[in-house]
Parts: structure tokens; sequence; C-alpha cells
């Protein structure tokens, strides 16, 4: 049996306020992975354990068909959308797809970016590649913010519709990520 040791000094992290996590075992990963997908609706967050889960509470929701987060890819479109991604935005989107939702400070770390000005113009690119393709960005990723003591804490995370065409595609590759791997636009 595997057991979990946590790095936090805190004995009882989890207050009325929290939110749960649940770890399941990955037998493809191998290794302990945290999923949560985050619905949000009319101001409320509600927290599934997958992919299915949020997509039926969406459809139930009434927001399935006409909700761009969980509109599918065809295997063409993502293709051709993550070919003219430049690897910038391909890494923060391959991050996305291991650590979702992931905060601000998590992206520029993985990145090595400075300050929140830098992932802006990150997340900008993966916004007007889509554009360009006629994408709605929210195709490909969500933001939302919230507040503690005050300050902003931004949280992304991929669309449930762009993780399960990863998936289907087996996205990315090594090669996807690194520089030569870039193809010119026309």
């Amino acid at each position: 049996m595997k057991t979990l040791k946590s790095s936090s000094p805190v004995q009882n992290p989890l207050d009325n306020a929290s939110s749960v996590r649940l770890p399941y075992w990955s037998s493809r990963k191998r290794t302990l992975v945290v999923a949560e997908y985050v619905v949000e609706y009319k101001g409320a967050k509600v927290h599934c354990k997958s992919m299915e889960d949020a997509a039926r509470l969406l459809e139930r929701l009434g927001q399935g068909g006409n909700n761009p987060e969980v509109r599918p890819w065809n295997a063409a479109e993502f293709t051709d959308f993550t070919e003219r991604l430049e690897v910038g935005p391909r890494r923060l989107l391959a991050f996305l797809l291991k650590i979702s939702p992931a905060t601000d400070w998590q992206l520029r770390g993985h990145l090595d970016l400075a300050g929140n000005k830098q992932l802006a113009g990150v997340l900008s690119g993966v916004s007007k590649v889509a554009l360009a393709l006629d994408i709605e960005p929210r195709r490909v990723y969500s933001q939302s913010t919230s507040y503690k003591s005050g300050k902003p804490e931004r949280r992304y995370q991929v669309t449930l519709a762009f993780k399960k065409a990863a998936e289907e595609v087996d996205w990315p590759s090594e090669k996807d990520l690194e520089e030569e791997s870039l193809i010119p636009l026309k």
C-alpha cells in the first residue's frame, strides 16, 4: 500500500472553505495523480473528479452543446492548432495538461518567466493562433481569479474538450516541445 507524506507543516489543512482533490493511481503514468475539474456555473464552482463527470454536469445544466469549453475538437483541427503554436504556448498547454488548474506562479516557474506580463504574452500567443483559425480561445483554456488577503490569484486550466483531444492524438510528444519542431506559417 502506498502512503502519501505531506510537506505541509499544517496538521489539518482542510477547513469548510477548502476544495478536496481526489488522488488516484494512474497505471499508464505509474504515479499518483490528483485530478480536479472545475465547472463554474452562475458564480459557483463545482469540483468534479473526472472529465466525464464535468461534461455530464454541463450537459445537465444546459451548457453542454453551446459551451465552447466542451465543444469537441476533431483531430485535424487540433493538430493544425497545436502545430501553429510557438514553443512557449506549446509548453504552457503541455504543463496545463499535466497540472490543471495551475496558478500563475506555477506557470511562470515552469516556463521560467519573470512576471505576469511575460505570462500574458505567452497566453496571448495561444489566443492569437486560436482566433486566426476561427477557434474561440475559451475552447483551449479558461482563467479564473480569486483573491487571498487582497491579492489576486489567477488559475488556468485547459478545457475538457482540449484535454480529451490531446489524449486522443497523444499530444504533446517531446518533439512537439522542442524549438526545432516549429512549422512556419504560410
